[in-house]
């Protein structure tokens, strides 16, 4: 066997050949995780430049997925008050800059405004029928309702997007998979710290777990009629 990565999906010019399952709108959810100002703002305590470039992805995506009826959960970092052992890995979630605490207000350049640290951008309209949900951790399965949502609204696969890979997409796709979910990743609607981290993040989801797809590819499995899952 090659050292490395193997691909669990046989891929063609960059798309699989072979799927290991098919989405079924009626079977599925779409999580958003992480899309917040101190993410994805400029001037951000731990600002991701690339989760800007992904907002009109996310956007669609989540449009899309309000067209097929499909429910879509927002997971949010929360920090603070009291130190947990994240903390240890990024001082900026201390005092005084206080990174996704709760009441907590910053000045972002490039909107020109003062918004909640830890509140979701202006750009994804929240609605009433949606689920958001918080998370102390990197996975948003941890100590969190999510399963339980997925469960709610049997839900069998799901569709994640949002910042970033390598740390807190990985882990909820990780969760994801060992609750069981069949994971479909939207490549172009979900930022990464680094390019090195994005490719080896999806190399990674498509060799163990998870189909990785670009938004119009998703929108449109998911327009058509499923055509049942491939057994491997």
């Amino acid at each position: 066997m090659r050292h490395g990565i193997c691909n669990g999906a046989k891929q063609v010019a960059g798309r699989e050949s072979d799927p290991v399952f098919q989405l079924d709108r009626e079977k599925t959810a779409l999580i958003v995780v992480d899309m917040q100002n101190d993410f994805v703002r400029e001037g951000g305590a731990l600002e991701i430049p690339d989760a800007r470039k992904r907002i009109p992805y996310v956007k669609k995506l989540i449009q899309g997925c309000r067209d097929f009826s499909i429910p879509i959960v927002f997971v949010k970092f929360v920090a603070g008050p009291q130190r947990t052992l994240v903390w240890n890995w990024s001082s900026v979630i201390s005092p005084p800059v206080k990174c996704c605490w709760r009441n907590h207000r910053r000045y972002y350049p490039d909107i020109g405004a003062e918004r909640e640290v830890s509140e979701i951008i202006d750009e994804i309209t929240v609605r009433s029928e949606d689920y958001v949900i918080d998370k102390y951790g990197y996975g948003s399965f941890y100590n969190t309702s999510l399963e339980d949502i997925l469960r709610a609204h049997d839900s069998e696969h799901v569709i994640i997007c949002g910042a970033a890979m390598p740390i807190c997409i990985n882990d909820t796709v990780s969760g994801a998979f060992h609750h069981q979910f069949k994971v479909a990743v939207a490549a172009d609607a979900t930022a990464s710290f680094a390019e090195e981290s994005r490719r080896y993040s999806l190399a990674l989801f498509r060799a163990k777990y998870a189909r990785v797809l670009d938004v119009i590819d998703i929108l449109q499995e998911l327009k058509n009629k499923p055509r049942g899952t491939c057994v491997k």
